[in-house]
């Protein structure tokens, strides 16, 4: 039998590991609010509720009931969305080593909100995608009553397991009522969602007493153990359980509970939401050390473009092809990508009015960003100067005579009163930053907590009008990726299977590319990469993307042609000439109405040669965190030792901003990725460069919500 090494000593190093990663910045207050279960989701002591966390909160869990101990991080993508990754690991005792593990992703969303009159609703699917032993699934119910919050529902797979009642799915189609099984090598997969003759009924209460943060915790749940009676000796408890909970702070808290009368249940949880992370540093142009220019209170005489471009260079704004005719002021931005665009717009536009005469009367800007021009900004002076002279206006106001996407009236177009720019055109500042990255995999059915921490150090430089240098060299900290080895043989061809020999270099090239882009049309944009564009892969990489300014929707084509890199040279310098790939996705995009989150679909080849497609979103919140949770089905599947196989692949991703520490380089970051390592299938090439991405600081999106930073 495959052992392994003591696996709670592992299990808190990787609350602990991801504590670190993640941080913890809620204040000190925790009040009557709901906590985690046994298997990481919020919940009483074995059963879940239908409580959600607030959206953005990150969440490491630890928690063990004979035979099992739990490991999971939590997220809270959505206000109704929770994901999480867990493993758990079969051990009778935290002195021992485990004898298997069966990791898993959790789920669990709301169906609808609680009012005074009607319950909290949510679905819950444990093991949603994971290994069969701990699937599940239920909807829960909770309402509260005062200082008591009350939970039921009924489940179906292990969680209910008791059989109380035959499963009235079964009456929608046979499909639900057919025998399932309760374990196996072969991961749960859709088709048995909610399926099995028989459901269970779980339920519970949660008393908060007047000591702030302790409650009380009693529940019965549907959980017979019936796999584990099968397969060993082990004594069921009985389906009750009490304890009690302490979270004298929002960023932690502890339970223990007596399961049965004969079994103990103990746990903690590490908790942080992300919306309360400290704001990021404003811009490069922020700060006392470089406050905006003061708006003249009077119009000066006739003044010539050129002017408003010295001025503004002096100030370390990039405007250039000024134009003025009689009653408009015309000119072109470079932008950087880690200041709001309105607070670069409003900056620009203040050095325009300073020199545009008496008599203009409509300031247009062009942003542009790495030879990419958005849709041009105009706004009135008269509303500049309401607002920042007489202090009789604001952002909002300035915004309801504000026009997007017109077009420079002809005789500016035709080069009339052309300005001559002090510097380069396409000059933008060098952009230089840290980023610490940790890539943690509690997915292993062989291996356990595997993790990768290194810090990488990123350059990237506009040397020409449309074309980009990047250079990134990645130094390699801390890893345990040598115990892929001591199950799984050595693969003579990969994707990413051999990661474990790219993390033996301390010191490796990470990027090394040029890049070139266009916007060809309205609306298109292009960019093409070559180089070094993935640790593990060279080659070129082309993207086109149709992203409507305006629009809540985009698509995109992109693909992928190189060879895999060798680990064994200097720096990961040296390619597999017998080992090329190759990839190619159509993409398409949805924006959530008046939020941050965006939805992208996409479908194609992955560099395994499989075919697949992936389902992703991406939540950004106003202080830079950006959390993104993705899978992806192929017609490939991995294997592990076991005889496990999945065709799919999963993870989350979050990115913290540190650059708002003194010293730190602007868009530094810490970022942290929990998904599977070395798995071969669903795999694509990181490229450094997404359209996508470039484009969010143009989008209308991005205008709208900072546009109260017009003023800054």
């Amino acid at each position: 039998m495959v052992r392994f090494k003591p696996f709670f000593i592992t299990g808190l190093a990787a609350v602990g590991f991801l504590a670190c990663c993640l941080g913890t910045s809620a204040p000190a207050y925790a009040g009557n609010k709901p906590t985690a279960m046994l298997s990481g989701p919020l919940g009483l002591n074995t059963v879940p509720s239908a409580r959600m966390d607030e959206e953005g909160t990150v969440s490491a869990n630890i928690s063990t009931l004979d035979p099992y101990l739990h490991t999971t991080a939590g997220i809270q993508i959505l206000e109704p969305l929770y994901i999480g990754i867990r493993q758990t690991a079969e051990i009778s005792s935290l002195r021992d080593e485990a004898d298997r593990l069966y990791p898993g992703i959790d789920m669990k969303l709301r169906l609808a909100r609680e009012t005074p009159f009607s319950p909290e609703i949510a679905l819950g699917l444990q093991s949603m995608v994971g290994h069969k032993r701990m699937a599940g699934e239920y909807i829960a119910l909770s309402k509260r009553y005062e200082n008591f919050d009350f939970t039921g529902g009924m489940a179906w797979g292990r969680l209910g397991s008791a059989a109380h009642m035959s499963n009235p799915l079964n009456a929608i189609s046979s499909h639900f009522g057919e025998r399932r099984r309760l374990d196996g090598d072969d991961p749960n997969s859709i088709d048995e969602w909610f399926t099995g003759e028989d459901i269970g009924f779980f339920g519970g209460i949660e008393y908060f007493t007047p000591l702030d943060g302790l409650s009380i915790k009693a529940d019965f749940g549907a959980d017979k153990y019936i796999v584990e009676q099968t397969v060993s000796d082990y004594n069921a408890p009985e389906p009750w359980a009490v304890g009690i909970n302490y979270a004298p702070a929002d960023w932690f808290n502890a339970q223990v509970a007596v399961i049965g009368g004969e079994k103990v249940m103990a746990g903690f949880t590490l908790k942080s939401p992300l919306s309360r992370y400290p704001k990021k540093f404003p811009s490069f142009m922020a700060g006392d050390d470089n406050p905006p220019v003061a708006l003249r209170a009077y119009r000066t005489g006739l003044s010539l473009p050129q002017q408003m471009e010295v001025s503004a260079s002096a100030a370390g704004i990039g405007l250039h092809d000024t134009k003025r005719n009689t009653n408009t002021a015309w000119g072109k931005l470079n932008v950087n990508d880690y200041t709001p665009l309105p607070q670069q717009i409003g900056r620009a536009a203040r050095h325009m009015a300073n020199h545009a005469g008496p008599h203009v009367e409509r300031i247009m800007i062009t942003p542009i960003m790495y030879g990419i021009e958005g849709d041009t900004v105009s706004i009135m002076r008269r509303d500049l100067e309401q607002a920042l002279i007489h202090h009789q206006g604001s952002p909002e106001e300035i915004w309801r005579n504000a026009r997007f996407g017109d077009a420079p009236p002809d005789d500016l177009l035709q080069g009339l009163t052309q300005g001559i720019y002090a510097g380069s055109p396409y000059a933008v500042p060098w952009h230089f930053r840290i980023i610490q990255d940790n890539q943690i995999s509690l997915a292993e059915d062989d291996s356990g907590l595997l993790y990768r921490a290194g810090i990488v150090f990123e350059t990237k430089e506009q040397i020409f009008r449309h074309v980009l240098y990047g250079a990134s060299v990645r130094i390699d900290v801390a890893d345990n990726l040598h115990r892929l080895r001591e199950y799984r043989p050595t693969p003579i061809y990969s994707t990413r299977s051999n990661i474990d020999e790219f993390a033996k270099r301390t010191i490796g090239l990470e990027h090394l590319y040029l890049s070139y882009f266009d916007n060809p049309r309205k609306d298109v944009f292009a960019a093409l990469t070559a180089g070094y564009i993935d640790e593990m892969y060279g080659g070129a990489a082309a993207e086109v993307l149709y992203r409507p300014f305006g629009k809540t929707f985009a698509f995109g084509a992109e693909g992928f042609g190189g060879l895999k890199r060798d680990p064994r040279q200097w720096l990961n310098n040296g390619v597999f000439i017998d080992q090329a790939a190759w990839t190619g996705h159509l993409s398409a995009y949805y924006e959530m109405p008046n939020t941050d989150l965006t939805f992208k679909a996409k479908i194609g080849r992955y560099l395994a040669g499989d075919y697949g497609s992936t389902l992703s979103m991406k939540k950004r919140f106003d202080n830079g965190v950006a959390l993104d949770a993705f899978v992806t089905a192929t017609n490939k599947a991995d294997f592990d030792v076991f005889g496990s196989k999945t065709n799919l692949y999963s993870g989350i991703k979050i990115s913290m901003p540190i650059g708002q520490i003194k010293y730190m380089p602007q868009g530094s970051m810490v970022r942290t990725e929990i998904a599977p390592l070395g798995r071969d299938t669903g795999q694509v090439v990181n490229n450094p460069v997404s359209l996508y991405d470039m484009t969010e600081p143009l989008s209308h999106r991005h205008i709208g919500q900072n546009w109260t930073r017009l003023l800054d």
